[in-house]
C-alpha cells in the first residue's frame, strides 16, 4: 500500500490510531506529488466546514501553504467550531493571526463541554483582561467538569505569571486546593490574593 492510500484509508478508521490523529507518519514516506494530493483533498474538507483533525492534517501537511487558504476562511466565518479554534492556534503560532483570544473567549461559555475545554486550553497564556478574568473565574466557581475546571485554574496560574518557583510549593498547593475545593469564599479569596500578588 502506498502512503497516499494508507492516508485516504484513515478517514475511514473508527479506532486508536484514528482518534491519534492525521500526524507526520501518514505524510513523511509520500512523494512530493502525494503530498500536493493529500494537501488538497484535506483543503477541499476544510473550505466544507472542517474538524479540529482536518486543519491539523493540513498544517502537518504543509504549513507554510496552508496559512493563506486557512487565513482566508477563519476570516470568512466558515469554519466549523473546532476547525475554527484550530485554525486560530495554528494561525497564531505562526503569528500570523491575533484572533485566537477572542475566539478562545467565545468558545469558554459554550455549553459543548467539549468545545469549551478545547477553548480553556488553547487560550493563549495573555495578560489578563477583565473579560477572560470574568471568564475564568465563572469556570473555577460553578464548572461541575473537573477537567474544564482543571485547566481554567491552570490557565488563571499562567496567566498571572504564577508557578511553584514564584511563590513557593506549600502557598501554590494551598491556592491551587482552594480553587478546586468547594468553598466559594476559599476561590474568592484566592483571587484577590492573586490580584494583590500581581497588580
Amino acid at each position: 500500500m502506498n502512503a497516499y492510500q494508507h492516508f485516504l484509508d484513515f478517514f475511514s478508521m473508527y479506532n486508536k490510531e484514528r482518534l491519534d490523529g492525521l500526524g507526520w507518519e501518514y505524510f513523511k514516506d509520500m512523494t512530493n506529488d502525494e503530498l500536493a494530493r493529500a494537501f488538497d483533498h484535506l483543503l477541499a474538507m476544510v473550505e466544507k466546514g472542517g474538524s479540529q483533525e482536518t486543519v491539523n492534517g493540513l498544517f502537518t501537511a504543509d504549513a507554510e501553504r496552508a496559512v493563506q487558504p486557512v487565513l482566508r476562511l477563519l476570516e470568512a466565518g466558515t469554519l466549523n467550531d473546532e476547525a475554527e479554534m484550530t485554525a486560530a492556534f495554528h494561525l497564531w503560532q505562526m503569528q500570523y493571526s491575533d484572533r485566537l483570544p477572542e475566539i478562545c473567549m467565545k468558545y469558554m461559555t459554550s455549553p459543548n463541554k467539549d468545545l469549551q475545554q478545547k477553548a480553556v486550553y488553547y487560550m493563549p497564556s495573555i495578560k489578563l483582561t477583565d473579560a477572560l478574568k470574568l471568564n475564568l473565574h465563572n469556570l473555577v466557581l460553578h464548572e461541575d467538569d473537573r477537567l474544564t475546571r482543571i485547566r481554567a485554574v491552570e490557565k488563571l496560574f499562567e496567566c498571572y505569571g504564577m508557578d511553584k518557583a514564584t511563590v513557593g510549593k506549600e502557598a501554590y498547593l494551598k491556592m491551587y486546593r482552594a480553587l478546586h475545593g468547594d468553598d466559594t469564599h476559599a476561590k474568592q479569596a484566592v483571587f484577590s490574593q492573586l490580584d494583590d500578588m500581581y497588580r
